[in-house]
């Protein structure tokens, strides 16, 4: 292995490890988390509604605002 391969593999080894343990890539991962409980809510009060056409807005909001107040931010 080069000297520039190996610069290479260590940097991106580093990069990873470092990415992976971010601030930032942990809010996304946490939003990520939130977006999806809350989409799976919504969908349940959609088919709570009798899958009820034009109340997809008021479903998230709904679904949205419950999640929310259950876990409020830290």
């Amino acid at each position: 292995m080069t000297r520039r391969q190996k610069a290479t593999a260590t940097t991106a080894f580093v990069t990873r490890d470092l990415t992976t343990s971010s601030p930032i890539q942990q809010e996304r991962q946490d939003t990520d988390g939130l977006q999806g409980t809350i989409a799976t809510r919504a969908y349940a009060l959609y088919e709570q509604r009798g899958y009820r056409q034009g109340c997809d807005l008021q479903d998230w909001l709904d679904a949205e605002r419950e999640i929310l107040s259950r876990n409020p931010p830290m």
